[in-house]
């Protein structure tokens, strides 16, 4: 699975992530991601610190995220070829909108990339998902992952926070200390930088 899109958000990097989940049908116990800020906050050869919103995503999914060694070539090289091979279908192309790269994508995978004989397991890329990759996913949650925005913030003085142009009280041992703010569609969520909760305002 590949999609385009205009940026590297978190965001957007989980969207991808949970179409191409819903593409193939389930989820993997492992996802490794490279590492990328959208993913890997500090990347570490032994104990990664993850974006929490990545963290969060993995726990909805049921998947244990496990980013690439940092400097280590080998850990992501069968990734980097298939980057490869996908921008050698679009080489010399261009098109009108992101939904149309998108659209040639999904037809270009369907009709070459998932029909060649892979050069590694010397077996017909898609014959070899449905028959062995497929039946090792997990079952998809019922529900997408929810959508929110979130950050570190500084706890003022008169022990508020300052979240998307409003302000939200936090209790007085936070005072100046650096806390996890977390926007639903409803609620605002607040955290300890070790994500235990604090406080929730509506």
């Amino acid at each position: 699975y590949s999609e385009a899109t205009f940026n590297q958000k978190t965001e957007t990097f989980l969207r991808c992530l949970e179409n191409a989940y819903r593409h193939c049908g389930g989820v993997p116990v492992t996802t490794t991601p490279d590492n990328l800020k959208a993913a890997v906050l500090h990347p570490d050869w032994y104990d990664p610190e993850l974006n929490p919103k990545l963290a969060s995503f993995a726990a909805h999914y049921g998947t244990v995220i496990l980013p690439t060694k940092p400097k280590i070539a080998r850990h992501k090289g069968r990734v980097e070829r298939w980057i490869d091979f996908v921008k050698h279908a679009l080489k010399g192309r261009s098109f009108a909108s992101l939904a149309a790269a998108n659209l040639f994508l999904a037809e270009w995978e369907k009709n070459v990339a998932d029909t060649r004989i892979h050069g590694t397991t010397r077996r017909h890329v898609d014959q070899h998902f449905l028959a062995v990759e497929k039946p090792a996913l997990q079952p998809l949650p019922a529900n997408i992952f929810p959508s929110f925005t979130e950050g570190k913030r500084r706890v003022h003085l008169d022990g508020h926070v300052e979240f998307d142009k409003a302000y939200y009280s936090v209790p007085p041992e936070y005072t100046d200390r650096d806390v996890w703010v977390r926007g639903e569609s409803r609620l605002i969520r607040i955290y300890t930088l070790k994500m235990e909760p604090i406080t929730v305002h509506a």
